[in-house]
């Protein structure tokens, strides 16, 4: 498995499943009001001001998924090793930034992070990444 473009199109996937949440919850209804439930914050759902820092924060945290998503369709395209070894090292240093606050909250007993399961969805790129960066080969 040290195909470049397949942990690729792989970590594109999974990165588009994971962005799914921010966007329905953007979009309000259910998962929105799940999400405010998650955070077991006392008075969150009825406070106007909180409400708008929550919209802000799912806006933040949707363009940088989405400027995410856009860095691995635009790796996918490279063509030297070199590239792909630089941009995949780089991809995985921001999945891996970009979990670690889930593992910490995990780790530190706190109940505001993801199912494990999807927790551990989410490593899947950063290993593969930091693999491919290491002892990826390009496939001609």
């Amino acid at each position: 498995m040290k195909n470049f473009k397949t942990i690729l199109i792989v970590t594109l996937i999974l990165d588009i499943i994971q962005f799914i949440p921010l966007v329905l919850a953007k979009m309000g209804g259910e998962m929105k009001n799940q999400m405010i439930s998650d955070f077991n914050v006392e008075g969150l759902a009825s406070s106007a001001p909180a409400l708008e820092v929550l919209d802000i924060m799912l806006y933040i945290f949707g363009f940088i998924y989405l400027g995410t998503v856009l860095s691995v369709i635009y790796t996918i395209r490279l063509k030297t090793l070199e590239g792909l070894k630089s941009a995949t090292f780089v991809l995985f240093i921001v999945h891996l930034f970009w979990t670690l606050p889930d593992f910490v909250t995990l780790l530190s007993g706190g109940s505001a992070h993801p199912p494990i399961i999807i927790m551990i969805l989410t490593l899947i790129p950063v290993v593969g990444l930091f693999y491919v960066s290491q002892k990826g080969e390009l496939k001609v």
